[in-house]
């Protein structure tokens, strides 16, 4: 089967057309037309500023998952940048009792406010789940619509979460009613061992969950249902953008792309919270 050569992407998963040698049409459109990383650090930096000027206890919200990633976007932001965020994480019901404790024990490490808002989304993962479907852009949209709330409540206009990709060739994007999303970590590429180097420090440890996450239960019964029925992970695509833009090597790409098999007490555990999967 033919793989692109710059990227993980196969002929099963997408075009893949010939140069000097194989290259998928996403790796041949950002050879086309690459992201201007410090174009994209300016931006953030610039608005970074605005947002220390901002005279107010809470000078913007960070989007907190209690993941690795948001992790190195707290520590950033009052190591790096001299910023105090209000740290904001949506507990949707499936995020594993490790994920709560490492939220609260960096969040005092830091000495930063910690609101816990808490939702049920089973409506949603019973819903996609059961047609072997990806619930991560659903639920993505579902937090950070209850972020947004917060923000306006507080009157606070930034955002900031821990998405290592950019908006296409922008790392910050308009919200409703003039409050922005900024995506901390998509100027500084900083690849996956270097986050968790990162954080050794800070009192999170990282859980034992499947896939490409480090706070979701779901995740890995989501792949596995989807890899049963299509034969791929539906992470490929932003997996293969880390790859295309040196933040994961192909090897431990692959490693993350392959199907997980998901041990009966998982199930077990997400059956206790709720969710009601047919076929299993």
């Amino acid at each position: 089967m033919l793989e692109c050569s710059i990227c993980v992407h196969t002929e099963k998963t997408k075009k893949i057309l010939f140069e000097d040698k194989p290259i998928c049409v996403d790796c041949l459109t950002y050879k086309k037309y690459p992201i201007d990383f410090n174009k994209l650090k300016k931006e953030v930096e610039e608005t970074l500023e605005k947002i220390k000027k901002e005279n107010k206890k809470y000078q913007c919200i960070l989007a907190f998952s209690g993941g690795k990633d948001s992790v190195v976007a707290l520590k950033l932001l009052k190591e790096e940048f001299k910023i105090n965020p209000i740290c904001v994480l949506v507990d949707n019901n499936y995020l594993s009792e490790d994920v709560i404790k490492n939220a609260i024990n960096v969040t005092k490490y830091y000495n930063t406010d910690l609101i816990i808002i808490n939702r049920d989304f089973t409506w949603l993962f019973n819903e996609v789940l059961n047609r072997c479907e990806s619930p991560c852009r659903r639920c993505s949209r579902l937090i950070l619509r209850e972020v947004w709330r917060v923000a306006k409540l507080l009157g606070i206009k930034y955002i900031i979460t821990g998405h290592e990709l950019p908006f296409g060739h922008s790392a910050i994007r308009d919200m409703k009613d003039g409050i922005k999303m900024i995506r901390l970590l998509a100027p500084y590429k900083i690849r996956e061992e270097e986050k968790y180097e990162l954080i050794k420090d800070l009192p999170w440890k990282k859980p034992n969950l499947y896939g490409y996450t480090t706070n979701c239960l779901i995740l890995g019964v989501a792949l596995e249902r989807f890899y049963q029925k299509y034969g791929f992970s539906f992470e490929i695509d932003r997996i293969a953008a880390m790859v295309r833009l040196g933040l994961l090597n192909k090897e431990k790409a692959k490693e993350f792309l392959k199907k997980p098999n998901i041990p009966e007490e998982l199930y077990e555990e997400l059956k206790s919270r709720g969710l009601k999967l047919i076929n299993k």
